[in-house]
């Protein structure tokens, strides 16, 4: 492949799977330094992807704005939304569009896009038939290989080496300013765990439970003498509350953050202990060492990476699976409060701390 060729990366969701697709991005992008490398993505995310240098363009799918519209029967301002959009996606011809999400939206907005090739996966990987419509189809031999394993096969068809890039995301020093200012404003200082007891919407059959979370963190404060933040989001902040509260000293509320916000925060904490979320890879690509309890989803392909990451689960028989009406949740039930307090009393002594 010509060094200076033009590709556009379709990965629209969400922010794990997002920042799962980054190492083959970027990879490209060490392989082919004189290549232009835009990135077509939707939400808040994309606020994130335009700051690391690797990417040279963002485009924005504008799907807040046109369910909005959509919603309160604006048909002309819908049309006006999508237009700009599809101006702004085929201003541009690229020479291979590689499609990383695999579903019929994103293959209708591949054909949209003016590209010579469009490359995704295959039926092993591919989501609602989407493989039957790409030039190229990158197949694997394990259905349970990793996502960041999974991305770079696409990338090894452009010719790019399967080596794991060093990956170093950047934001902006304001973003750390932030989070300095919260620490001052909270005298936090010496090491500070961050606790995420939360998952996506729609995601609660992956929580551990809230009254677990609340007896670690004692034994973390107890026993191991550390502050530990309380993450939370949207629609988080009242149960948030409720677990600072239960859980007593030491326990602090994060302060409101977007993406930028959060990765900064991240790397300013020691660990990071949650069940499997975006915020999760969050902080593994941060650096901060990672303690991820895992139940009914896929640790092999959804799994932190990075050596610094460590995952607890229970090898029950139905595990991985997904029944998100499951009764009996044996897969993460029967995780312990000390199971995960010894993994982070572990990590925590064993230096592999920053």
């Amino acid at each position: 492949m010509r060094s200076d060729k033009s590709i556009l990366v379709v990965r629209l969701s969400s922010l794990g799977d997002v920042l799962m697709t980054i190492p083959a991005v970027f990879s490209i992008k060490y392989a082919y330094p004189s290549s232009k490398i835009s990135w077509l993505v939707e939400g808040s995310v994309s606020d994130f992807l335009s700051h690391q240098s690797k990417i040279d363009r963002i485009i924005k799918f504008p799907r807040g704005e046109l369910e909005a519209s959509l919603k309160k029967a604006n048909l002309a301002h819908t049309a006006r939304t999508f237009k700009n959009f599809l101006r702004d996606l085929r201003s541009e011809e690229y020479d291979y569009i590689l499609d990383f999400h695999g579903i019929i939206k994103s293959v209708i907005l591949s054909r949209l896009s003016r590209g010579k090739k469009i490359i995704g996966f295959g039926k092993k990987y591919a989501k609602e038939k989407s493989h039957l419509f790409y030039d190229v189809i990158i197949d694997g031999e394990d259905k349970r290989l990793h996502k960041i394993d999974r991305n770079m096969l696409l990338s090894s068809y452009l010719g790019v080496k399967s080596f794991m890039p060093k990956i170093e995301l950047n934001v902006p020093p304001v973003y750390h300013e932030y989070i300095e200012n919260f620490f001052n404003a909270q005298r936090l200082t010496g090491d500070v765990f961050a606790v995420n007891p939360f998952s996506s919407p729609g995601s609660d059959f992956k929580r551990w439970d809230i009254k677990k979370y609340a007896l670690l963190i004692k034994k973390i404060v107890d026993e191991l003498k550390v502050s530990v933040l309380i993450l939370w989001g949207p629609g988080e902040l009242k149960d948030a509350q409720s677990l600072k509260e239960e859980a007593g000293r030491h326990t602090y509320l994060a302060c409101p953050t977007n993406i930028s916000q959060l990765f900064a925060l991240l790397k300013r904490t020691t660990l990071y202990i949650s069940g499997d979320t975006g915020v999760m890879h969050l902080a593994a690509f941060a650096g901060t060492p990672v303690i991820a309890i895992f139940g009914p989803t896929d640790y092999r392909i959804n799994a932190p990476y990075g050596s610094h990451c460590t995952v607890i689960r229970k090898d029950v028989p139905c595990s991985p699976c997904k029944d998100k009406n499951c009764q009996q949740r044996k897969c993460i039930e029967d995780i312990t409060v000390d199971e995960v307090f010894n993994a982070v009393k572990e990590t925590y002594n064993k230096g592999m701390i920053r």
